[in-house]
C-alpha cells in the first residue's frame, strides 16, 4: 500500500526530458527564481497535472467476489493478473490480497473501516484493486468483494493525406507521383486515448523525394522533425509540406520507381511509459498519358466563292479549321502510331501548319497540325477521330480524339445524261437534274446535239411536256447551227430536294459509233456562290464519265458503261481577266486576305459579266429586234455556245455582228414599201 504521498515537478530542458522530484526542499524564493529561468517553449512540452499520487485517472475494468484461498484471473491491456485472497481478520474488517504478474507476487492488506486510502492499492500504476466488502457463505467461508481499475492511458494515431493534383490536364491521384511535379503531404497526429501524453515528437522521413519551401519544423538528413509537446485527450496536431519527385532518367521503367514517406510519432504518459504510432505513404508512377485533342473552328459554313491563282488560294469567304494536338503527360512517349484519318474529299485543304514529331512526344515537345478547309460540296461531312497507340515498357496504350461533323450549306446540283435506244431506230437522250443540297439555285442548262447524231426537231418540247415543271415555265431555246443543235434552258429555280427532267430524240446512223458531247449546267446561289456541273458524254457509242481534278483543274475521263449518273460540281467564280491561266495545285498557301473583293478566279469555264453584251441592250431596241427574232436568236445561241468554250474575243465579235445584222434588218424593213 502507498502510505507516503509523493509530488512530481516536471522541468523540461528539451524533448523527452521531464524530471520528477518526490520532495521539494527549495525555498519559495529559490523556486520562483528557478521557474523564471524555465523557457516557455520547454515548459509546454510537459502536461501540467502530472502528480502520480493525485493525478492518475482510473477506469473500472471489472469486479469479483473471491473466497478465501481461491484465485481469480484478470486480463488488463493484454496482461494476465492472478488475484488471490490469502487471509481475513477475525472481525472480517480486513483481508490480505495477493496479485501475481509475470511470476512476481505482490501482497497488500486492505481495510474496510479505516481511512479511504487503506481500502485500495495499485500495482505499478497499471492496475488498482479496491476492497468494497467482505461476506461469508453458509459454511462461514469469507469472500472479499474486489473492484478492479486500470489506469487511463493515451494512444497516438497518425493520419496521412497526399494531395490529388492536375497538371496541364493530367490527373495525379493521391497514391501517385509525377516526376518534377509538386505534391502536398499533410500529416495529422491525434491522441485517441483516455489520458494526456507529453513530449510528443513527430519524425517524417521523405526518402528520395525533395522537400520544397519552408515550414514550422526542423529538417535534416531527409527527415522532418516537429515537437508537439503535450497533447490532451482528443487533441490533434498537424503539419503539411511539399515534396517533388526527381526527374525521370528516360531509361528506367517508371513502374520500377516508387517512393515512400514514413511518419513516426512518440511520447510519454504520466508514468513515463512510451507510446508511439507510425504510418507510411507509398507513391507509384502515373501511366504515360497522352491527350489527343481535335477541335473544329466554324463547324457550320456555307458554300462561297474563292479562287486559286498560281499555287495560292484567295478570298475563301467561308472555311473551317481542323486542329489536332497530341501532347504528353509526364513521360516521353516514343514509337507512337498516329492514325489520322484523311480529310473528306468534300474539302480542299487550303493550308496546312504542322509542328513537332508525331512519332515521339514529350512534355516539352507536343505535336500539332491544323488544316484550313474550303468546301467544294455541301452536306454533313464527318471528321473522324484520330487514334494514337504505343507500347510503354511492356504495356499497351491507346488514346483517341473526338469526331466532329462539319455542316456545309449550299446547293448540290446533280446532272445525269443517259441514252436509250428505242425500237424505231431512234434514241432517247434523257437529262435528269436534281438538287441534293439544302439551298436553292438558279440553273442554266446547255446541251449540244452534233449533226451526225440526228436531232429530231420538236422532240425536246415533247420531252418536257408531262414533266415536273410545265413547259410554260421553261425558258427553252433550240438553236440550229448548220446541222448541229444547241439546246438551252435558262433561269430555272431548283429548290433543295427537287428534281427536273427533260428528254429529246435522236436518230444516228449507228449507235455503236455515236459521239455526243456532255451537257452542262451553270448554277448560281446565295452568298455569290456559283458552279458548273457536267454530265457524261459518248465516244464511239461508249459512255465516258468525267470528274474534275481539284489539284490540276482538268477534267479526268474514264469509260463508265454501267453508271448513268456522273457529274462533278465545282466551286467556280467570275475570273479576273488579268489573273491569267488558273491552275489547281494545292500546296501550303498563305492565309487569304480578310478583305473580300469582287476580283475572283474560277475553276472551269465561266461567262464574265462584262461580256454579257446581248443582255444589255436598251429595252426599246430589244423590242424592235423581236421582229427579226429568228436571225438574232440564232446569233445569240451561237454566241452562247462559243461563250461556254471561253472564246472571249469571238464572243465580242459575234455580239457586234449580231447587232449589225439586226440593225440592217430593221433598216431594210423600215425602208421597204
Amino acid at each position: 500500500m502507498l502510505k507516503n504521498k509523493t509530488c512530481k515537478l516536471s522541468i523540461n530542458a528539451g524533448p523527452g526530458n521531464c524530471s520528477v522530484f518526490k520532495y521539494i526542499s527549495f525555498s519559495i524564493i529559490s523556486l520562483s527564481i528557478l521557474l523564471l529561468l524555465i523557457p516557455a517553449a520547454a515548459a509546454s512540452q510537459c502536461c501540467p497535472d502530472d502528480d502520480l499520487e493525485t493525478d492518475v485517472e482510473w477506469v473500472n475494468c471489472g469486479s469479483a467476489a473471491i473466497a478465501w484461498g481461491k484465485i481469480y484471473q484478470l486480463e488488463v491491456d493484454n496482461v494476465l493478473y492472478t488475484v488471490r485472497t490469502d487471509d481475513f481478520d477475525p472481525d472480517l474488517n480486513a483481508t490480505a490480497v495477493s496479485i501475481e504478474k509475470g511470476g512476481t507476487v505482490t501482497t497488500e492488506v486492505l481495510f474496510l473501516n479505516l481511512e479511504p486510502d487503506d481500502n485500495w492499492f495499485h500495482l505499478d500504476l497499471e492496475i488498482k484493486v479496491e476492497l468494497t466488502g467482505i461476506t461469508t457463505d453458509q459454511y462461514e467461508t469469507p469472500s472479499a468483494h474486489l473492484t478492479f481499475y486500470r489506469r487511463k492511458k493515451p494512444a497516438l494515431e497518425i493520419d496521412t493525406v497526399a494531395s490529388s493534383d492536375t497538371f496541364r490536364g493530367f490527373n495525379v491521384s493521391s497514391g501517385q507521383y509525377a516526376p518534377e511535379e509538386e505534391k502536398t503531404i499533410t500529416i495529422d497526429v491525434r491522441n485517441t486515448g483516455e489520458a494526456w501524453i507529453e513530449n510528443v515528437e513527430l519524425k517524417v522521413d521523405i526518402g528520395e523525394l525533395e522537400l520544397t519551401g519552408n515550414g514550422d519544423f526542423q529538417f535534416y538528413d531527409h527527415t522532418i522533425v516537429k515537437n508537439f509537446g503535450c497533447m490532451e485527450v482528443n487533441s490533434k496536431r498537424s503539419i503539411n509540406f511539399t515534396v517533388i519527385a526527381p526527374a525521370w532518367d528516360g531509361i528506367t521503367s517508371p513502374y520500377e520507381i516508387n517512393y515512400t514517406i514514413t511518419a513516426l510519432a512518440g511520447g510519454i504518459d504520466i508514468n513515463s511509459v512510451e507510446y508511439d504510432a507510425n504510418a507510411t505513404i507509398n507513391l507509384s508512377c502515373t501511366d504515360p498519358e497522352l491527350r489527343v485533342v481535335k477541335r473544329i473552328y466554324d463547324a457550320e459554313i456555307s458554300m462561297s466563292p474563292w479562287y486559286i491563282s498560281g499555287s495560292k488560294m484567295y478570298d475563301a469567304w467561308e472555311y473551317s479549321v481542323v486542329s489536332l494536338s497530341v501532347y504528353s503527360g509526364f513521360y516521353t512517349v516514343g514509337d507512337i502510331n498516329l492514325i489520322n484519318p484523311p480529310i473528306p474529299d468534300a474539302f480542299v485543304i487550303a493550308e496546312t501548319i504542322e509542328d513537332g514529331n508525331p512519332v515521339c512526344i514529350s512534355k516539352d515537345s507536343p505535336y500539332t497540325i491544323s488544316y484550313k478547309l474550303v468546301p467544294v460540296r455541301p452536306g454533313n461531312h464527318i471528321i473522324d477521330k484520330t487514334t494514337a497507340t504505343t507500347n510503354f515498357f511492356g504495356k499497351n496504350f491507346s488514346w483517341e480524339s473526338e469526331s466532329y461533323t462539319i455542316t456545309v450549306h449550299g446547293p448540290h446540283i446533280i446532272l445525269a445524261k443517259s441514252v436509250e435506244q428505242e425500237d424505231n431506230g431512234t434514241g432517247r437522250v434523257t437529262l435528269d437534274i436534281h438538287n441534293d443540297g439544302d439551298r436553292a439555285a438558279w440553273i442554266n442548262l446547255t446541251d449540244t446535239v452534233p449533226a451526225d447524231a440526228g436531232y429530231i426537231e420538236g422532240s425536246i418540247e415533247a420531252g418536257i411536256e408531262g414533266g415536273t415543271l410545265p413547259l410554260s415555265e421553261w425558258d427553252l431555246s433550240v438553236c440550229r447551227v448548220n446541222d448541229s443543235y444547241l439546246l438551252a434552258v435558262t433561269g430555272v429555280l431548283l429548290p433543295p430536294g427537287e428534281s427536273l427532267g427533260m428528254s429529246y430524240l435522236i436518230r444516228p446512223d449507228r449507235f455503236d459509233e455515236l459521239d455526243i458531247p456532255y451537257a452542262e449546267i451553270e448554277f448560281r446561289a446565295l452568298n455569290r456562290y456559283r458552279g458548273v456541273v457536267r454530265s457524261s458524254f459518248w465516244e464511239e457509242g461508249a459512255e465516258v464519265a468525267q470528274v474534275k481534278d481539284m489539284s490540276t483543274g482538268e477534267w479526268i475521263t474514264h469509260n463508265q458503261p454501267e453508271e448513268n449518273e456522273t457529274q462533278v460540281e465545282e466551286n467556280e467564280m467570275q475570273a479576273a481577266p488579268d489573273e491569267g491561266p488558273v491552275n489547281y495545285i494545292i500546296s501550303t498557301p498563305s492565309a487569304p486576305s480578310s478583305n473580300r473583293t469582287n476580283q475572283t478566279g474560277f475553276m472551269g469555264i465561266q461567262i464574265p459579266e462584262q461580256f454579257h453584251l446581248i443582255n444589255q441592250f436598251p429595252a426599246g431596241i430589244e423590242e424592235r429586234i423581236q421582229h427579226a427574232s429568228s436571225v438574232v436568236e440564232t446569233v445569240k445561241k451561237l454566241a452562247a455556245f462559243m461563250l461556254e468554250k471561253a472564246l472571249y474575243l469571238i464572243i465580242i465579235l459575234t455580239a457586234v455582228l449580231g447587232f449589225l445584222i439586226a440593225y440592217l434588218l430593221l433598216k431594210s424593213e423600215s425602208t421597204s414599201p
